[in-house]
């Protein structure tokens, strides 16, 4: 027998895990601006030479993703933060109480931020890479090893359903020999607080199942699988506030290379936000037809450098959410937002995330059989964006160079079948190109810009600017440095050229 000496009435925590509210109805705090600081640093704030730390475009919008995937359950965070404790790495006392028992969740933000900050490690690379896969005998063997008083390391298990669908995350402790080849891994599940749970393995057949259900005949929470599903795996438990790298942060030059990235080998992160049951599917294709993403309900990764991450953030054990894909940077892509799983109408946001830049479309009106395609190419900071129905997405473009964060938001543009809209943000070039091509009418555009230097922050914003259909117009902010300051635009119609001066509203 293993056994770590965690036990789930001492070492766990007597609340639930939740999702959007807390048993009580209150809001929870999940990630602040301090704890991407924690996590990835100084490289994050814009103006931390000024003893501040207004995020820079990127880790804000990395930030509000990650907030939004675990809306629907902070599981992996819970069995960080109970291993935290149980490992003496962090102190109870800080929270509010002398023991884990004695914590309360209510009122207590400093603990929902941590539950936040650890839920986000599994996204984060340096953990994706510690992560210990393999046959359900292989994961059954390591925690024979792992689970001993007083490991120096510690270990949360992942499990999804078959389709990987469910992703939950748990707190093993415990590993039991039943005889005849059958082991219990007793686990802490934050879904059952103060209980005992236990993943079934069979060693005979190379099989592992979870009954997560309070009704044991309902089969709609089980959770199993066998060598060739990969559905359980072992992720390290990280230090608290070890800075990690970061790798959205930087500086884009002209020639499209970037300066300042803290990571490895560059990558785009492309994330879908919208309903957890019931959303589009995500796939990208490379410039040479390599894909990655969803391909008739299966995830395939056809791309050289690129991988994925299934989410773990389940309450409900119903939850579908998309994974998070990874590509390498510098490459432009096509991504294809395929509402055929849709169920019924969802809204939803696309983000492609950088080194230095940042690219999304937001409040997508997706039906299902809907066919979006979007592509981007990081050299030039742009984005093309074709639907085949009327739709008037919210577009946010960003991009950090060596004069400045610059965060763009526009919207009103209404995309007609068979028209597409550009935008386009070179970096170091002071311009944001906007047109929509194929539209035969004319939108009311609304945009606001954020400058964000050492010295702070500043915001312009310009309502109602229309936009006829084909036209071009090029937003000339390079000298744009205080907010009396009006900024050209320059206006392409019939090959005819206008400028006016936008004052900032």
């Amino acid at each position: 027998m293993a056994d770590s000496g965690f036990r789930p009435g001492h070492n766990g925590f007597t609340f639930q895990n939740y999702g959007t509210t807390l048993a009580s109805g209150a809001v929870p705090t999940n990630l602040t601006p301090a704890d991407v600081e924690a996590i990835f640093g100084k490289a994050v704030c814009a103006d931390a030479a000024a003893g501040k730390c207004d995020l820079i475009p990127e880790a804000q919008a990395w930030m509000q993703q990650m907030n939004q995937a675990m809306a629907d359950g902070h599981c992996f965070g819970f069995s960080v933060a109970a291993d935290l404790v149980w490992a003496n790495k962090v102190n109870t006392s800080s929270y509010g109480a002398a023991t884990i028992n004695g914590l309360a969740i209510d009122n207590n933000t400093h603990l929902q931020a941590t539950i936040a900050q650890g839920w986000t490690y599994q996204t984060l690379a340096s953990v994706q890479a510690k992560k210990i896969t393999g046959t359900p005998n292989h994961i059954l063997d390591e925690l024979k090893k792992l689970l001993k008083p007083h490991p120096s390391d510690t270990y949360t298990v992942t499990i999804w359903k078959s389709d990987g669908t469910g992703g939950h995350a748990v707190t093993p402790y415990q590993v039991d020999y039943q005889g005849n080849g059958q082991y219990r891994v007793l686990i802490y599940d934050n879904n059952w607080p103060g209980q005992s749970r236990a993943i079934a393995f069979d060693t005979t057949k190379d099989t592992w199942s979870y009954d997560a259900a309070s009704n044991p005949s309902d089969p709609s929470e089980l959770y199993q699988g066998d060598a060739s599903t990969k559905t359980i795996s072992l992720f390290p438990t990280p230090p608290l506030h070890l800075v990690e790298p970061c790798p959205f942060c930087g500086k884009e030059q002209r020639n499209g290379s970037t300066t300042g990235t803290t990571g490895a080998a560059p990558t785009a992160e492309i994330y879908l936000l919208g309903s957890a049951t019931n959303h589009s599917h995500v796939l990208v294709t490379d410039q040479k037809g390599r894909r990655l993403g969803n391909v008739n309900g299966t995830i395939v990764n056809e791309i050289p450098g690129a991988h994925y991450v299934l989410l773990t953030s389940d309450q409900t054990w119903k939850n579908k959410l998309e994974p998070i894909l990874y590509v390498p940077a510098n490459q432009a892509y096509t991504i294809a937002l395929d509402g055929s799983p849709l169920t019924a109408p969802d809204t939803e946001s696309i983000g492609i995330l950088g080194p230095a830049w940042h690219i999304a479309v937001n409040d997508i009106p997706m039906r299902p059989g809907d066919q979006d395609t979007l592509t981007v190419d990081p050299h030039t900071t742009t984005l093309t964006y074709h639907t085949t129905r009327s739709k008037s997405p919210t577009m946010k473009a960003a991009v950090s160079d060596t004069r400045a964060h610059y965060a763009f938001v526009i919207g009103g543009v209404s995309s007609q079948p068979g028209s597409t809209i550009n935008l386009h943000v070179p970096p170091e070039g002071g311009s944001l190109i906007i047109s929509n091509a194929g539209s035969t009418g004319t939108s009311s555009v609304n945009l606001q810009m954020t400058r964000l230097t050492e010295q702070g922050v500043q915001v312009f914003n310009h309502r109602a600017i229309p936009l006829a259909g084909s036209d071009t117009a090029e937003l000339q902010f390079g000298n744009w440095t205080n907010t009396s300051q009006g900024i050209p635009l320059v206006t392409t119609h019939n090959g005819q050229q206008t400028t006016q001066t936008l004052t900032n509203q």
